[in-house]
């Protein structure tokens, strides 16, 4: 994952500083995003805007579905929170090239340099606490955000390098907002392990059935340390033999069974 992360990077950094490179985006058509001569490049202050905007927003969505990931057992917030890290780091590079001043000063999780998003990220977080299925809407409310702001920022630049960063960031909101839609036609019931591409690979019964695994690969399970995918070994925690609660019951991250909780809400 790393090294595939490093790669995205070398490639997003070479789109941006390369001359001539078809990419197809654009009014100059085959060519990639051209590197302005130093001290030459020249930002609408609307640009200038959206820019610092994308870059904030991309971390809200990080920071929203990692602490998703914290308290519900559903891989695609996991795995959704790397490809928005990927895509603040494509936004940061327009920050760079352009002599922007980086409205994120400190990376921490919840913290913002705007107040708007730091009332998001608390309502958001709020909202997706009460069930699995209220955190995958939450999902699909951020992608959807994303969609409408990168369509105006598009709509509003006619740079190409600007076009392409936009460009790619909107399609990968547009497959994240498939990944949360699809789990939600499911009851939240059965996740879909999401891929790096957004496409989903395949069907899990309580995200790899965590409880009833030992102290090796994936999460907590029983005294017994029987059931789960792994299996073996001396398990921690009370999550049950099969590795899968009941209906009428949430399973969280660590593959515990939540008692007392809120219960699912009917689909809309």
């Amino acid at each position: 994952m790393r090294t595939k992360m490093t790669l995205g990077m070398l490639v997003i950094v070479g789109m941006l500083a390369g001359v001539g490179i078809a990419v197809g985006q654009g009014r100059n058509r085959g060519q990639g995003p051209a590197a302005p001569a130093p001290g030459t490049a020249q930002l609408t202050a609307v640009e200038t805007e959206n820019i610092l905007h994308m870059r904030e927003e991309e971390k809200l969505a990080r920071d929203v579905y990692l602490t998703l990931a914290e308290m519900w057992n559903c891989p695609v917030f996991t795995n959704i929170a790397a490809s928005e890290q990927r895509h603040m780091a494509a936004v940061g590079l327009l920050v760079t090239k352009y002599g922007l001043t980086d409205p994120v000063t400190d990376d921490t999780v919840g913290v913002f340099s705007e107040p708007e998003f730091t009332a998001l990220y608390a309502s958001l977080t709020e909202s997706g606490a009460a069930s699995l299925l209220d955190a995958l809407k939450v999902g699909v409310q951020i992608e959807e955000l994303d969609i409408t702001d990168l369509d105006k920022a598009l709509s509003e630049t006619d740079k190409s390098d600007i076009q392409w960063v936009f460009g790619n960031l909107r399609r990968g909101s547009s497959n994240h907002l498939r990944a949360f839609t699809r789990n939600i036609e499911n009851d939240g019931t059965g996740c879909l392990l999401q891929g790096a591409s957004g496409d989903g690979r395949r069907g899990l019964q309580g995200a790899n059935n965590a409880a009833g695994q030992g102290r090796g690969r994936g999460g907590r399970g029983n005294g017994n340390g029987n059931g789960g995918r792994f299996g073996n070994g001396r398990g921690r925690g009370n999550g049950n033999q099969n590795g899968i609660c009941p209906q009428s019951q949430q399973q969280k991250r660590d593959g515990t069974c939540v008692t007392g909780g809120p219960s699912t809400p009917a689909q809309p």
